[in-house]
């Protein structure tokens, strides 16, 4: 029988990041379950968060490079027009890229409890197809779910602790 090999759809869009310097880190439970010590431990999410640097030329360059790679990038009004992203980047707004085939990326410009440069500055390092991610530190991340205080992020930190329990 032949190895199956698993493609991680975002792997692209990281290695392209990395190839134009574009700085980011994996947040969210995108982050989260990197630290997973079994796929029984990850929890399932819609979405990819990076937390990008969020400045001008970063937020641009991120945006250019997913719209080489098929995405659609937008913000909650509709389409993002290049006009609006002085303005998104200023604000620290959110902004959605999505792909033809379904996939959704959050690049968040600002995050629960840290500015860009504090969860950057230790964030690990992991591989992935060959390709290097950095994510946030665990304690950072759970840190930040539990500054949001989101109805959903409070049903996460329950499930999250129960786990640790077990």
């Amino acid at each position: 029988m032949r190895k199956k090999f698993f493609r991680d759809p975002y792997s692209e869009v990281l290695q392209r990041f990395n190839q134009r310097g574009i700085r980011c880190v994996v947040v969210g439970m995108s982050g989260i379950n990197f630290y997973a010590k079994n796929p029984a431990s990850a929890f399932s999410t819609l979405d990819y968060d990076l937390f990008l640097e969020p400045t001008l030329k970063n937020v641009g360059e991120a945006v250019r490079s997913l719209k080489t790679l098929g995405f659609t990038v937008g913000t909650a009004e509709g389409t993002l027009k290049s006009s609006d992203l002085g303005g998104m980047v200023r604000d620290q707004r959110t902004l959605v890229a999505t792909s033809p085939e379904g996939l959704l990326i959050d690049l968040l410009l600002k995050v629960s409890g840290y500015p860009f440069s504090e969860l950057s500055k230790d964030a690990a390092t992991f591989t992935v197809g060959g390709v290097p991610v950095r994510v946030g530190r665990l304690s950072k991340l759970i840190r930040s779910k539990k500054l949001a205080g989101r109805p959903k992020d409070r049903r996460f930190l329950q499930r999250y602790q129960a786990l640790l329990e077990e």
